[in-house]
């Protein structure tokens, strides 16, 4: 099958490991940049999310443009009123275990343990709703959903373009009207001051600028291989493990797993895991190089929080589906309809959690800090 030719392994390969360096880079973690605002009122990791869904917006209109993509590749899902359920249990999910998925990945990939348990906790929350999915769960989210098949606004006659640009115009007419033009000029300039130097050995780059390679690069993937996603191909992932465990009849007579390797010849990894895979190689590379690479263990007070939080982010990713990577990058730079849902529920769970569950988390971090 083409999925499994080689040079897509190499391509996976490479994506990954620059999505894993990039992130790294800039600590770049979707639940700190609701978390942050409400807890503290800093926008810091907010802004680069806005510039990551603006680039990958005109990166999506651009490639459907002039052909380099179709509508069909866009990533899309079935929608209806467990997008915005699974949306709010991810986000107070993700909130309690103190990472997004990708955070995890990075922070996996820098030497933090507590986020490997993060990690083999979403597999077991993965496996956990495979189970209840046959025979009862698909019981309770069917009903709930309003369509049988996604919707993309690239589906209405419009030129593809036209939508971003809307969009993104808007999004810069937000921000010149509170920093000036003459603030975003400079703004711009700030954010290029990392490449200065030898960026390789630097710690920190701006947050904007690496939203900004994170929206090409994730453009190049959808032209080139496939849409990025995390929680799928873990949740792939969770299930070759069990095939070793259990033999591979286990894993095709459960209906949600056998749905999960529908396009695959065998039970295995595809080009999909070995991007997850090499985004924790690109990270820990990229914390080498700057020599933030550390074994840090977490106190034994923040483990509940890790295997809690793992384990609602990996049931509630498939209920939703997808987690915060799916649903931003190739979700909203494709204008998909379940993913605006999705992405409101997620930011409606970070502040159920910040604001009830606990209160001020940036303190609560700073008191249980990790190292």
């Amino acid at each position: 099958m083409e999925f499994f030719l080689i040079d897509r392994f190499i391509l996976a390969a490479v994506f990954g490991f620059l999505y894993g360096f990039l992130i790294q880079k800039a600590d770049f973690c979707f639940v700190a940049s609701v978390r942050d605002y409400i807890s503290v009122r800093d926008s810091r990791i907010g802004k680069g999310v806005l510039v990551l869904i603006a680039t990958a917006l005109v990166g999506w209109g651009l490639a459907l443009t002039f052909g380099w993509a179709s509508i069909g590749q866009v990533w899309s899902v079935p929608v209806g009123g467990m997008n915005l359920i699974g949306g709010v249990i991810f986000g107070i999910g993700m909130t309690i275990a103190g990472s997004c998925a990708s955070g995890a990945l990075y922070r996996a990939g820098m030497g933090y343990i507590q986020f490997w348990i993060v990690i083999a906790s979403m597999l077991a929350g993965n496996i956990l709703f495979a189970l209840i999915y046959d025979p009862w769960g698909a019981a309770v989210q069917e009903p709930l959903q309003a369509t049988e098949t996604g919707f993309s606004f690239y589906q209405l006659n419009l030129p593809y373009l036209l939508l971003p640009l809307v969009v993104v115009g808007f999004m810069l007419f937000i921000t010149i009207r509170q920093f000036g033009i003459k603030g975003v000029i400079q703004g711009v300039k700030d954010s290029i001051q990392d490449l200065k130097g030898n960026p390789l050995t630097k710690s920190h780059w701006d947050i904007r600028l690496v939203a900004f390679l994170l929206g090409v690069v994730a453009t190049l993937q959808f032209i080139l291989l496939s849409t990025i996603s995390i929680t799928g191909p873990e949740t792939r992932i969770a299930g070759v493990a069990l095939s070793f465990v259990f033999g591979e009849d286990f894993v095709y007579n459960n209906t949600y797993l056998n749905q999960m390797f529908a396009d695959f010849p065998t039970i295995g990894l595809g080009p999909e895991e070995t991007l997850i895979i090499f985004m924790i190689v690109g990270a820990f590379i990229s914390a080498l190089l700057s020599k933030s690479f550390k074994i840090r263990y977490p106190k034994a007070r923040r483990l509940p929080y890790a295997i809690g939080g793992g384990l609602i982010m990996g049931i509630s990713s498939r209920l939703a589906p997808g987690c915060n990577i799916a649903n931003v990058i190739p979700g909203l730079g494709g204008l998909s309809l379940s993913s605006i849902i999705v992405v409101v529920g997620m930011i409606l769970g970070v502040f159920i959690a910040t604001a009830y569950i606990f209160k001020m988390p940036l303190l609560l971090f700073q008191k249980l800090d990790l190292d």
